[in-house]
Parts: C-alpha cells; structure tokens; sequence
C-alpha cells in the first residue's frame, strides 16, 4: 500500500511537471493555443521556441538544482532549516557578479558562471569559519551567521547597483528573473546540471549516511571528509549555475525538501530526484506567475518564489 501510495506520488510530481512546462510556454504577456507549440504557421511558434523555451528549461533546471542544493545541505549539517540563501551562498555568487561586471569583465555566460563560483565558495567557506565552535560547528551558529551575511551581502550589492546607476542592468541578479535566457546559456546549464546529477548519483549513499551519527557512519565505510567536500561541491555548483543563470532565488531549498518530506519520509538517496521533480514544477510555475500576473509588467521572481515558498 506504502509503495503503492509512493509510485502515485512520483507519477503525480512527473505530470505536474509537464503540466506547468506547457503552460509556462503558451502563457506570458500574451496566451498562445495549445497548437502554437506545433504549428509553425502559427504566429506564436517563434516566440515559444525561441524566448519562452529556454526561459522554462532554465526554470526547471534551475528549480531541480536549488531544491537537491537544500536537501544535501540539511542532510550534511543534520539542520532542517538549511539552505543556499540562509548560509548566504546565493548572495555571495550574486555579488561577485556584479563586482566582476562592474569592473569591466565580459557578461558572457562562462565568467558569470566562474565568477558565481567563486563568490558562491568563499562565501560558504566564511559562513562555516564563523559557525565553529570547540564542539565543531554550531548548528544554530550556523544559521544565523548565514543568515546576517546574506543580509550583508545583498546590501552590498544593493549598494553598489545604486552607486554605479545600474540598478535595471542588475535587476535579475538582485530580484531573481529569466527573461532574456538564451539556448547557449541553456547549453551550459544542462552541462553542469548533468554533472551535479552524475556526482549525485555517485554520492547518493555516502550522502544519506551523513545524516546518522558519524561514528555509525564511519563504521558502515563512509569517508566524512571526502564526502563532506564533494557534497559542498555539488552545492556550490548547483547554486552558481542557478545565480549565474537566473539571478539571487530564495527559499527553494529550504521549502520544497520539507514539503517532499511530508509526503514521503525515506531517505536521501531515496527522495531526491522527487526534491528535483517537485523543485523544477515549483519554480517553473513561479515564473509563470511572475510574468502573467501583472502583465504586460514581471513580477520579482524572487519575491514570488520566497512568498510561495513561505506560504508552502
């Protein structure tokens, strides 16, 4: 019956999934019938396939990689309550974007994304630095000092946007968006979300015993560290591509593994392509509300994401 309820679940994130990617095609500032996504005769085929296309892989992808940042990072620390934005990473690869473009290096796609990953990293290598204590690292210390930097952080960024009078040219890096996403950029974020997905797959296991008690997980033959240091790893990646791609998104990876967790209480290694089903429709059908709401005008995808997400 268990696994009969289960199977239902998985079906249903897969339908909602592909739902949500229809609609997020034929909806926007102005609606296209169900026959725009084959006739090429039809006068919306070019703006489906060209702009709102990659716009919805990049959501999708873009959910999945957030919500499985979420779940490894409250399945590494043991916190129910981590997440990328909380430990202040989406900030830090948001503001080294928009120092590296204010100093004059190129805004292709290949430095945003290099340029993430450095913020993304020292970021999170100072958030864990101030989370020690003589104990090893404080969970509550953790969050919180995650949680001020990121404040920090975006004020930063804020602040350097207004000075440099470039708030509209940064606008998706501070409030979160994908409009204007291309298929090159697509190339590069099915890249590495495959690669997280392979280091997933690899780690899967190694991952899940991390959530036990560490003398247990060591007697079952899982190196701590090696597997600590690949787990970041994939963090950092996911969230770069992620803020390089569609700008600072919160809430996803703290939200979408509690509400997948509600539905189905197994392990990592056993829930996480469920995380990335449910975070690609979520975010996905956020940014089709973002676009339809209030159209001809968009909403902050990151305020719709972080207010559903809240919400959830």
């Amino acid at each position: 019956m268990i696994r009969v309820k289960l199977h239902t679940f998985q079906i249903s994130l897969i339908i909602c999934l592909v739902i949500l990617m229809i609609l997020n095609l034929l909806g926007g500032i102005k609606w296209y019938g169900l026959p725009s996504l084959w006739a090429d005769t039809s006068p919306g085929f070019a703006i489906i396939w060209q702009i709102r296309f990659p716009r919805m892989i990049a959501a999708v992808l873009v959910g999945a990689m957030l919500a499985v940042a979420g779940q490894i990072l409250q399945t590494v620390s043991r916190n129910p309550i981590a997440d990328p934005s909380l430990h202040g990473i989406n900030s830090g690869a948001n503001l080294a974007l928009i120092i590296g473009t204010i100093v004059g290096l190129p805004f292709t796609i290949y430095w945003r994304f290099g340029l993430a990953i450095i913020g993304a990293l020292i970021t999170f290598i100072f958030v864990m630095a101030l989370s020690m204590g003589r104990g090893g690292m404080n969970p509550t210390r953790l969050i919180l000092s995650g949680t001020v930097f990121s404040g920090f952080l975006n004020g930063i960024a804020y602040g350097f946007s207004i000075l440099t009078h470039s708030s509209q040219r940064f606008r998706n890096f501070l409030v979160g968006g994908f409009s204007g996403t291309t298929l090159p950029q697509i190339g590069l974020l099915m890249g590495i979300f495959l690669l997280v997905l392979l280091f997933i797959f690899w780690l899967r296991q190694d991952i899940t015993m991390l959530a036990l008690d560490e003398k247990i997980s060591q007697s079952l033959g899982n190196q701590l560290v090696v597997t600590r240091i690949f787990a970041v790893c994939v963090v950092v990646l996911a969230t770069a591509i992620s803020v390089a791609i569609g700008g600072n998104i919160a809430f996803i990876g703290l939200g979408i593994p509690h509400l997948v967790r509600f539905f189905d209480h197994r392990d990592f290694q056993h829930t996480f392509i469920e995380n990335m089903l449910l975070g690609g429709a979520f975010l996905s059908f956020c940014d089709f509300l973002s676009k339809t709401l209030t159209a001809p005008y968009e909403l902050p995808l990151g305020a719709c994401s972080a207010a559903l997400g809240a919400y959830s």
